[in-house]
């Protein structure tokens, strides 16, 4: 029988399961982590929020013991003794081979779990989205990424280059081509737009000229963060804020279709889960969803199984069962 859990301060404690076996989850992204405890049957016993997951790739090791801390916060809280059988930690920032197996050592040295599998957040998202099932997770939060299951269970990564090279269809794409866009326009390069103003009170500054060394001060959550304001300006007709959405929708439609061509054949039209921050504006999940109508009935836009967290516990409990 499920622990009772009551909430207080962002956290969600059960009562204590003392020696009882149990599993951990981590939901590492942009914005905070979520740990997840469940006994050896899956049933989930606590969750506890903490500061974001990203991992620095300047600083990996650091990144680990921040979330070690975490994790021995969550066993406090829930009264249970260290190791857990296992712990599946999805975390932004492990795409290398460099960075994940720094963060798996200073996690397997811990002694906080058994076993440990690093993976990363994206990983986790088409876990708990899917289960077992064949789909495409489409992801645009900070950044953008997309991750498929072909029917055979092959797993697939489309994007997730980063905010230099790639990126696309992300909150920061669009906050940082909607300033472009904006700037653009100053110049005539774009036809005459509400972004500037709207952008120029976002970031706190007075006239375009300040814009360069402001941005390059920001870092990529505050962009990102601009991708709101966008979405309003164009609800109002706003041409140029518009052409920045169509183009942002048209790139995260092309990531699915990559990963149909790749993961084929399928045995009908292929699931599609939108997933991320991005998303929770309808307007935008709405301009995705016609992109991917486009391609001629090849997608299917449903909800999530399931969240990120609950992915990693599935796969912290297949690790128990290797």
């Amino acid at each position: 029988m499920k622990a009772e859990a009551t909430v207080s301060d962002g956290r969600v404690r059960a009562p204590e399961i003392g020696a009882a076996p149990y599993v951990i989850g981590v939901d590492g992204g942009g914005t905070r982590t979520t740990v997840a405890l469940a006994d050896a049957e899956g049933r989930e016993l606590l969750r506890h929020s903490g500061p974001a997951g990203l991992v620095d790739p300047l600083r990996p090791d650091e990144s680990a013991e921040r979330l070690v801390r975490l994790l021995g916060e969550a066993a406090t809280a829930a009264g249970v003794r260290t190791p857990a059988l296992s712990l599946c930690a999805g975390l932004a920032g492990v795409g290398s081979v460099v960075e994940r197996e720094r963060v798996h050592a200073v996690l397997a040295g811990s002694g906080i779990a058994e076993r440990v599998r690093v993976v990363s957040d994206g990983e986790i998202a088409l876990e708990g989205a899917f289960g077992d099932e064949a789909g495409v997770l489409l992801i645009s939060g900070t950044g953008s990424v997309a991750y498929g299951r072909g029917a055979e269970g092959r797993v697939e990564r489309c994007g997730g280059w980063g905010m230099l090279v790639g990126d696309e269809g992300s909150g920061y794409w669009i906050g940082r081509t909607a300033l472009q866009r904006a700037l653009q326009s100053v110049d005539g390069r774009q036809p005459p737009t509400g972004l500037l103003p709207v952008l120029l009170a976002a970031l706190g500054v007075e006239d375009a000229d300040a814009v360069p060394p402001r941005v390059a001060r920001a870092p990529k959550g505050e962009i990102a963060g601009l991708a709101p304001q966008v979405v309003t300006l164009a609800a109002t007709g706003d041409t140029v804020a518009t052409g920045v959405l169509e183009e942002a929708a048209a790139d995260l439609a092309r990531h699915a279709t990559a990963l149909e061509r790749r993961l084929a054949p399928w045995p009908a039209a292929v699931p599609v889960v939108l997933w991320g921050g991005v998303f929770q504006n309808a307007g935008f999940a709405a301009r995705v969803e016609r992109a991917l109508e486009l391609e001629g009935g090849k997608f299917v836009v449903r909800a999530a199984a399931a969240d990120a967290v609950t992915g990693a516990l599935r796969m912290a409990r297949a690790v128990v069962a290797l």
